[in-house]
């Protein structure tokens, strides 16, 4: 899953994405003031960073707060990128979910004072989704608020992309909208949702030609190829990730394949896994809506 500092740094498909800010020189390392941490209650990742970007753009909102408006109910076990972002926005920022990210990227937002929120896995060997606001970089090193292992997380760069790889990139950006301008010349060609996708799924399908490649980056190239508007080759490359081991875990935090193998007539693939999931962890309320849909045998 790893990739090489060069390639991030140099590599063409990279050079493409990123706007002329992000590869002019940057200062070696930034460190945002006012970006707060909390201890997370059970299952509350989504909530506490809810609240830290909201903090640092100066609005309070508690933890519970937060919590009694993303979840349904203390059993609520997942709150999803999505409904961090429009809770956001409920709240008065503009928000943006891409995928692809890079370090290069990850820098000229903080550089610019933007805090960025990536999805990670907790740790290595660990099959959890995990919220993280970036807020600081050094030469070769990110550091983030989290809210279960502190507020000074420090990763070298290598560790980084190797959690990051896990969920395909992702980063949830939000931001005041009298910035929107700024943060448009900073993603340059990300700023536009289809051209993210698509080099989402480019360079997932460059790597799943490899001999090294990951059930996550056929897991990508399958949430890229179904955001395209092509679910059959979606649903192929979903197999493929569950056939090479995506946990069933990763199902909880992502319904593409489920939603693809509904949209193709393969329901009986969602309701196996789906059931799966909800005799381990019931009310998963995107995993039910999915089994519904799928009806019965």
């Amino acid at each position: 899953m790893k990739r090489s500092l060069a390639a991030l740094l140099l590599g063409p498909v990279l050079l493409a994405a990123c706007s002329s800010q992000a590869e002019t020189t940057l200062p070696a390392s930034v460190s945002l003031k006012g970006v707060g941490h909390d201890n997370q209650g059970l299952n509350n990742c989504g909530p506490v960073t809810a609240s830290i970007v909201l903090g640092y753009y100066g609005k309070t909102v508690t933890q519970a707060q937060a919590a009694a408006a993303l979840k349904d109910s203390s059993k609520d076990v997942e709150v999803s990128t999505q409904e961090v972002a429009a809770y956001l926005e409920r709240n008065g920022l503009k928000t943006l979910i891409r995928y692809a990210g890079t370090p290069v990227q990850m820098r000229a937002l903080l550089a610019a004072k933007l805090p960025v929120v990536v999805q990670q896995r907790l740790q290595r060997g660990d099959k959890t989704a995990h919220f993280r606001t970036l807020y600081a970089y050094g030469p070769d090193s990110f550091t983030a608020s989290d809210s279960l292992l502190g507020p000074e997380l420090t990763l070298t760069e290598a560790r980084f992309t190797e959690l990051w790889d896990y969920y395909n990139g992702e980063y949830l950006l939000a931001y005041p909208a009298n910035r929107e301008a700024e943060v448009r010349a900073i993603l340059g060609k990300d700023w536009d949702e289809a051209a993210n996708w698509t080099r989402l799924r480019d360079e997932m399908t460059a790597r799943t030609r490899q001999d090294s490649a990951t059930a996550f980056d056929w897991w990508g190239l399958g949430q890229a190829r179904l955001a395209l508007g092509q679910p059959a080759e979606a649903a192929k490359a979903f197999d493929r990730a569950v056939e090479l081991g995506v946990p069933l875990q990763y199902h909880w935090y992502r319904q593409g394949a489920m939603l693809a193998w509904n949209r193709t007539g393969q329901p009986e693939k969602t309701r196996e896994v789906a059931q799966r999931i909800l005799d381990e962890q019931p009310g998963i309320k995107e995993v039910e809506a999915l089994l519904g849909a799928a009806g019965t045998d």
